[in-house]
C-alpha cells in the first residue's frame, strides 16, 4: 500500500494493535520523514482496540462503557474464586487468565454460549461454562459490557459513513467480519489493505548461544546505522530475553544510540525503583510480609530520613540478617523487639513508621478506592519521595485510578488482596513510543510492521519455528478444529507459522534469521523453515564477531597502589591471615576497608548461628573442665545444656519459631551425645580450657585469637582442638603452600606448652571424625598424610606461613590468585573488579 493520497487523508486507517498504528503512523508520513518537511498531516490512524472504543462510545446503548481489561480480569478472579471449583484449584488468577481468553474466542467465532454442552468426560469444559453463566449474570445484573460483545452489539446498531481502510490485518475473525460487513451495507467504504512487499534477501546464521545471537544482532544493526543514519531496523528476539542483556548488549554495540533504542514489550511501573520501594512500604501493613521487605524498607533511598539515620538503618538491618528474627514475618519481628531497636537507633524512623502504620486505622477491609487513599495518607506519613520523572509520576496515578475502578467489580476487600490488585496493575508493561528511526526490539515476527530498512530475527531453532500448538486449555479440542481457532492442532501452527513467515520475508530489503548452537545446556538445530535459506557470508560474519564494544565514555586508568598497614589491630582476627592466603585482594577489602557484603536470608538456621549453637553448647557441657574419666556422666546434663544455649540463640522468637527449635534441639543434642561418646575413645586427657581467648603479636599485627578446646595427653603435651560444624571440613587446608587456616597453627606457635597435637573435630553426624596430626592413638582414626611427622617441625613451617602472611598483609599485598578467583567473586567483584583482572591475565583483552 502507498502512502494515501490528499483526497483520502481523513480516511481512518485501522490497524491491529497500538504497535502496528506507531508502524503505520511512519510508513504513511514515509516522505516527509526522510525529507526536510518538518510537519505534515497524517490521516487518522487506529488500533483495533481503540477505533472499536470510539465506535462504542458514539453508539452505546445503556450499559455505558466496557469493562477495561483489568476489570474484566478481576471479574473473572471473582467468578472462577466464588465457584464451586475453585477448591480444586491450586490458584484462581491462571485457570481465570484461560477462562477470559476463552470467552473471547467464543465471541471472535460468534458461538453462541447458550447453546454449548460439555460431553460427560470435559469437566474442565463443563467448569468454564458454569464461570460463564455467572460472569453474564454478573454483567447483566450491573448493566456492564464486556469488550469480547463489542462487535456484536455494534453490529446491530452502527451508522457511519465515510473510509474505513483496514490495514494489514492477514487473517479476520468471523465476528468482526461481520461487524465490517455490516459497516459497508450501511454505507461504509471499507478498504482491506495490506502492507508493501519488498523482493529482498534472506540469510540464516548459526551462532554460539543466545548471548552472541544478541551481540551479533546489535553489531549488525550497528553496521547499518553507521552506513545508512535515518535507517529503521527491527531486531526481533525471543520474549524469554532478558531486558538487561538486551540494555548491555545495545550499549555495548550502539553506544549513544542506545538511548534511543525501543523494547515494544515495553517496561513494568513495578520495576521502577521509587515505586517499587512504595509497594514495598505498603506491604509492611500486612501482617505475613517477610522480614525482606522491611530490610528493604530500611536501606531504601526513596524516603525523607535524617543524614545521620541513613547508616543506623543499613546497620539495623545488616545485624537482623544475622539473627533468628529475621526469619519471622515484619509484624512478628516488630513485636520481638524489633520496635525498640528502632526506636533506640533511628528514633526518626521508628516514629515514622509508627505513625505510618496508626494511619491505617482498624478496618480490615475496605474498597480499592478507600485504599488508595489510606495509601496515600501512609507513604506521605512514611515520607516517601515520589519519582522524579513525570512520565512515570502520571503512570502511578494511573494504576491508582485504575486500582479505583475495580471497587464496583471486588467490592470491599482485605489489605492483601487490594495490594495484590495494584501489583497485577503495576506488572501490565507499557510499550515504549516508537523513535522514527534507529532500532526497535520486538518480541515476535508478527510484530514487524511496514517501513523497515532490515530485519534480524533470533532463536530460530527447531523447537521454536514452526510455532508448539498452544489451544486453550478450557476449551475441548473438537471446538477449537472445527472453527479453525488459532494454534488448535499442530497443522493449523504450522500453517499460520509458514504464512507469518512468508509475510516477514516480504516485508524488508535484508532479513536475517539467526539461531543459538547451544541453548541451556543442549544442542539445537535450525528450524526447517530455513534449513534451505542461504547462509550469511563468511565476510559479514566475521566482520560481526570482531566488532568492538564501544567506550561510552573516555576512562582512565590509575595505579592505585594500597598503602601499608597504619597501626598493628586487625579487626578480622586469625580469619583474615586465611583471607589473605587464599586471595589478598580479598583480606584487604574485608579486613582493612570493613567492606561486608549483607548476610543472606534464608529459611532455618544459617551454618553461621548453627556453629554459634554448637560452640555454645560444647562449651557449657565442659565448662569445668572434665576429665576423660567423667565423660560418661555428662550425658545426663546434655538436655539442659542444649535448652540453655537455645534459649539464648532463640531469644523471643521461640514461640514464633518452635518447630525449628524443637528439630535443632534434637539435632544439637545427638552431635553433643555422639562427642560425648566418641572422646571416650580416645587415648587418656583431661581438658585444660574451653574457648580461650588472648592476644598474639605475630609481626607487625597483633591479633585476637580464640581456641575452641585445650586438652592436656598423657605425656603432658597439649592438644588444640578446633570445632567445625561443616560435614566435610577437614584439616587440609593446614597444610598447603600457603596457610589457608591460620587459627590452630597460630596458637601452637604461639603456645608456651609443648604441642603434641593439633586437630579438627568435625561435630557432625553421622559420626565424630577427628582430622589433623597426633601420635601415640591420642585420636580416633589416622593423622592426616601431609602432615610432619614431627610436631616441632610442622610448627616451624607454620611459623615461617604466618610470619609471611602478616608481611604480606601489612604491606599492602592486593592480589589475586587465578585458583582463588572465587574468593573475589560475589558481592566483592565490584571492589576487586575480578572478571576483568581475569580477562588480562588470560590474555582476552589487552588493557581495560
Amino acid at each position: 500500500m502507498e502512502a494515501p493520497s490528499a483526497s483520502n487523508r481523513r480516511s481512518t486507517i485501522v490497524v491491529a494493535n497500538a504497535l502496528a498504528a506507531a508502524q503505520w503512523e511512519m510508513h504513511v508520513a514515509t516522505e516527509q520523514i526522510r525529507g526536510s518537511t518538518s510537519a505534515w498531516e497524517t490521516p487518522p490512524i487506529r488500533s483495533y482496540a481503540a477505533w472499536i472504543d470510539e465506535l462504542w462510545l458514539e453508539h452505546a446503548d445503556e450499559r455505558g462503557s466496557a469493562l477495561t481489561p483489568n476489570q474484566s480480569s478481576a471479574l473473572w478472579r471473582r467468578v472462577v474464586g466464588d465457584s464451586a471449583n475453585s477448591t480444586e484449584l491450586i490458584g484462581h488468577a491462571g485457570a481465570a487468565e484461560w477462562a477470559a481468553d476463552a470467552w473471547q474466542l467464543l465471541h471472535r467465532f460468534r458461538l453462541d454460549l447458550a447453546a454449548q454442552r460439555a460431553a460427560a468426560n470435559e469437566i474442565d469444559y463443563r467448569a468454564f461454562l458454569s464461570w460463564c453463566r455467572r460472569y453474564r449474570e454478573w454483567l447483566d445484573a450491573n448493566g456492564w459490557i464486556d469488550r469480547a460483545e463489542l462487535e456484536a452489539a455494534l453490529a446491530e446498531r452502527i451508522a457511519t459513513s465515510g473510509t474505513i481502510v483496514v490495514a494489514d490485518f492477514g487473517e479476520i475473525d468471523p465476528a468482526r467480519a461481520e461487524l465490517f460487513a455490516q459497516l459497508a451495507a450501511r454505507g461504509t467504504a471499507v478498504e482491506r489493505v495490506s502492507a508493501p512487499t519488498v523482493a529482498g534477501v534472506r540469510r540464516a546464521v548459526r551462532l554460539a548461544d543466545a548471548a552472541d545471537e544478541i551481540r551479533a544482532a546489535f553489531a549488525w544493526a550497528k553496521q547499518h546505522l553507521d552506513s545508512q543514519p535515518l535507517s529503521r531496523i527491527a531486531l526481533v528476539l525471543p520474549r524469554s530475553t532478558r531486558h538487561d542483556d538486551v540494555e548491555r548488549a545495545a550499549a555495548g554495540q550502539l553506544g549513544e544510540r542506545a538511548a534511543k533504542l525501543c523494547w515494544n514489550e515495553g517496561t513494568m511501573l513495578s520495576a521502577n525503583s521509587a515505586l517499587g520501594a512504595a509497594l514495598d512500604a505498603l506491604r509492611l501493613a500486612s501482617g505475613d510480609t517477610p522480614y525482606a521487605t522491611f530490610g528493604r524498607w530500611l536501606r531504601s533511598p526513596f524516603f525523607a530520613i535524617p543524614p545521620e539515620e541513613r547508616f543506623a538503618r543499613a546497620r539495623i538491618d545488616a545485624e537482623l540478617r544475622a539473627e533468628l528474627r529475621s526469619q519471622l514475618s515484619f509484624q512478628a519481628a516488630y513485636r520481638s523487639g524489633v520496635k525498640e531497636l528502632l526506636a533506640e537507633r533511628a528514633p526518626h524512623s521508628a516514629q515514622a513508621l509508627a505513625s505510618a502504620l496508626s494511619t491505617l486505622g482498624s478496618p480490615r477491609h475496605a474498597t480499592p478506592t478507600r485504599w488508595a487513599g489510606v495509601w496515600a495518607r501512609f507513604l506521605e506519613t512514611l515520607g516517601w519521595q515520589p519519582p522524579a520523572t513525570r512520565t512515570t509520576l502520571q503512570g502511578w496515578q494511573s494504576c491508582l485510578e485504575e486500582l479505583g475502578r475495580l471497587t464496583p467489580i471486588v467490592g470491599e476487600i482485605s489489605l492483601h488482596a487490594a495490594l495484590s490488585e495494584l501489583t497485577r496493575i503495576l506488572e501490565r508493561t507499557r510499550p515504549d513510543t516508537l523513535p522514527v528511526r534507529g532500532v526497535h526490539v520486538l518480541g515476535h515476527i508478527d510484530d514487524v510492521g511496514p517501513g523497515y530498512d532490515a530485519v534480524w530475527v533470533a532463536g530460530f531453532t527447531d523447537s521454536a519455528w514452526p510455532e508448539p500448538a498452544h489451544g486453550n486449555p478450557l476449551l475441548p479440542l473438537r471446538l477449537q478444529r472445527a472453527h479453525a481457532m488459532p494454534y488448535c492442532s499442530p497443522r493449523d501452527a504450522e500453517e499460520r507459522s509458514a504464512r507469518a513467515l512468508e509475510r516477514l520475508v516480504h516485508r524488508s530489503a535484508e532479513l536475517v534469521v539467526s539461531w543459538p548452537a547451544r541453548l541451556y545446556d543442549y544442542e539445537t538445530e535450525p528450524s526447517p523453515a530455513i534449513r534451505t535459506w542461504p547462509t550469511l557470508e563468511p565476510h559479514v560474519l566475521e566482520a560481526l564477531k570482531t566488532t568492538r564494544a564501544i567506550t561510552a565514555t573516555a576512562r582512565e586508568t590509575l595505579a592505585d597502589v594500597a598503602p601499608p598497614l597504619v597501626g598493628t589491630r586487625v579487626a578480622g582476627g586469625t580469619a583474615m591471615l586465611g583471607r589473605q592466603a587464599r586471595c589478598p585482594l580479598r583480606a584487604f577489602c574485608q579486613d582493612r576497608l570493613g567492606a561486608r557484603p549483607l548476610e543472606p536470608l534464608r529459611y532455618g538456621i544459617s551454618p553461621r548461628l548453627r556453629g554459634i549453637a554448637m560452640h555454645g553448647a560444647a562449651e557449657r557441657l565442659l565448662e569445668d573442665l572434665p576429665t576423660q574419666a567423667t565423660f560418661a556422666s555428662k550425658a545426663d546434663g546434655v538436655a539442659a545444656t542444649v535448652e540453655r544455649t537455645l534459649d539464648r540463640l532463640f531469644g523471643r522468637t521461640r514461640g514464633y519459631l518452635a518447630p525449628l527449635y524443637e528439630l535443632e534441639a534434637e539435632q544439637l543434642q545427638r552431635v553433643l551425645r555422639a562427642l560425648l561418646r566418641d572422646e571416650q575413645r580416645r587415648s587418656p586427657f583431661r581438658v585444660r580450657a574451653v574457648e580461650q581467648r588472648g592476644t598474639v603479636v605475630l609481626g607487625a599485627l597483633t591479633l585476637n585469637v580464640r581456641i575452641d578446646r585445650i586438652d592436656e595427653l598423657a605425656d603432658g603435651t597439649i592438644a588444640i582442638v578446633d570445632y567445625k560444624t561443616n560435614e566435610r571440613a577437614t584439616s587440609a587446608e593446614w597444610f598447603g603452600a600457603r596457610l589457608r587456616d591460620a587459627q590452630v597453627p597460630l596458637y601452637a606457635t604461639q603456645s608456651a606448652d609443648a604441642v603434641g597435637a593439633a586437630v579438627v573435630t568435625r561435630l557432625a553426624l553421622p559420626e565424630i571424625r577427628y582430622s589433623g596430626f597426633w601420635s601415640d592413638a591420642a585420636f580416633p582414626g589416622r593423622p592426616n598424610k601431609y602432615a610432619h611427622p614431627e610436631a616441632r617441625a610442622q610448627i616451624d613451617i607454620w611459623r615461617t606461613q604466618l610470619e609471611q602472611l602478616a608481611a604480606e598483609f601489612a604491606a599492602g599485598d592486593t592480589r589475586i590468585f587465578v585458583t582463588d578467583f572465587e574468593d573475589a567473586a560475589g558481592a566483592y567483584s565490584p571492589l576487586t573488579r575480578v572478571f576483568e583482572q581475569l580477562a588480562l591475565a588470560r590474555g582476552a583483552v589487552a588493557q581495560w
